[in-house]
């Protein structure tokens, strides 16, 4: 009987095992950091969001990079990204943007030492992590999260004085932030663009409270990508310091603006053929039966589906790229499999090579045939049994 051992080694020999590779250029998220450090010119330092394994492009690596191309600190989802980023060697400052479970309060009392900060948005939580830090000897770093008009989690802006107030009474707790995001700053509707600048006023004018009052804390933001693209003056001036972008850094600027002109894609996506079958005119395709060829038609298997990442949606209406062309995908994508018409093209084989988005076919144009934004339908919803391949 074969050992495992053996077979690994044999996988090392033959390279990467899984059926579709995201390739990630490492020396491009370098140069699109370049591109919005130049454009900050110090005035406000950054912050990378790499939550969500860094948008589907490996939160180590991705994280390790930006830590070398001069980012100032890290943003995440929760906890365990936090620590995975510790694990991996990550130096930088590490902010957790959401609510932390009170179960992890014995953990999260002891981030400051870490350089982790914990978002707090609520005076009883604030109290229970001050009664842990109490009983640890620790000193916890905490930011305060401010709903401004995003209508989910913080303090509401009109609270934020008496909410910093209250903070005093926790000794143990290090303010070092506040904190809000915008809601429509993607829009260019003008209802949306008065709304977004009617959110960076009321936050602004919460910080000069807080100035008045003698308890500013050092970091203030509330530019997201879009944020700092379609309102950079409003969001790096005034009290603002910091920016947090996350989806502009991985190559896809949500607003037109010419400085992000040169900031591409940092990831692309491929696949092979496993096959190919002759197929006669009038032959249903796939769960459903939603395609039907209209002629005697040549189709290319591919090995990813859903579970892969290739989101359903594009089913009937999605392409992928083989021999340097567009083909469509016909039939409905299934878990682990998609169908593929390549009757006009010659020569496909088992082996050929098929991009699933990158160079030829960029992955906004397929969030735009999905109907939803790239973040949400393409880039995170590729899966761990995709090999990620670091470039540069």
């Amino acid at each position: 009987m074969i050992e495992l051992g053996t077979l690994t080694r044999i996988g090392e020999r033959v390279g990467q095992l899984a059926m579709a590779e995201a390739r990630v250029d490492l020396s491009r998220l370098e140069r699109n950091i370049g591109i919005v450090k130049e454009k900050l010119a110090g005035e406000a330092r950054l912050l990378f969001v790499v939550k969500a394994d860094a948008y589907g492009h490996g939160a180590g690596p991705v994280a390790l990079k930006a830590q070398a191309a001069g980012v100032d600190a890290l943003g995440v989802a929760n906890l365990e990204e936090a620590l995975q980023l510790r694990r991996a060697g990550v130096g930088l400052p590490i902010l957790v943007l959401g609510l932390s479970h009170p179960h992890h309060l014995p953990i999260l009392a002891q981030l400051g030492e870490l350089e982790i900060a914990i978002t707090i948005a609520g005076l009883d939580f604030a109290r229970a992590l001050d009664r842990e830090a109490t009983r640890l000897g620790t000193r916890p770093k905490v930011q305060v999260k401010v709903d401004t008009g995003l209508g989910r989690i913080g303090v509401m802006a009109e609270e934020v004085l008496s909410f910093f107030r209250s903070l005093r009474q926790f000794k143990r707790l290090q303010v070092e932030g506040v904190f809000s995001h915008l809601s429509v700053a993607t829009s260019p509707r003008p209802e949306d663009r008065e709304y977004t600048l009617v959110q960076i006023e009321r936050f602004h004018d919460a910080l000069e409270r807080l100035d008045r009052a003698g308890l500013l804390p050092p970091q203030r933001h509330i530019s997201n990508s879009a944020g700092l693209i379609g309102y950079f003056d409003e969001v790096t001036s005034g009290y603002f310091n910091m920016v947090r972008p996350g989806v502009l850094l991985y190559g896809y600027p949500e607003l037109e603006a010419g400085w992000t002109s040169l900031i591409r894609p940092v990831m692309s996506l491929r696949t092979w053929v496993v096959a190919t079958r002759a197929i006669p005119r009038g032959a249903y395709i796939g769960y459903g039966r939603s395609y039907r060829t209209p002629r005697p038609s040549r189709i290319a298997i591919i090995p990813v589906g859903y579970a892969d990442g290739l989101d359903s949606r594009l089913s009937n209406r999605g392409e992928v790229v083989i021999c340097g062309r567009r083909a469509p995908i016909v039939g409905r994508i299934s878990m682990d499999q998609a169908t593929v018409d390549v009757t006009h093209l010659r020569g496909v084989a088992a082996g050929e090579e098929v991009e699933l988005f990158g160079e030829h076919l960029p992955a906004t144009e397929l969030a735009e045939r999905c109907g939803a934004p790239c973040v949400e339908v393409i880039l995170t919803q590729i899966s761990k049994r995709v090999g990620r391949v670091y470039l540069n």
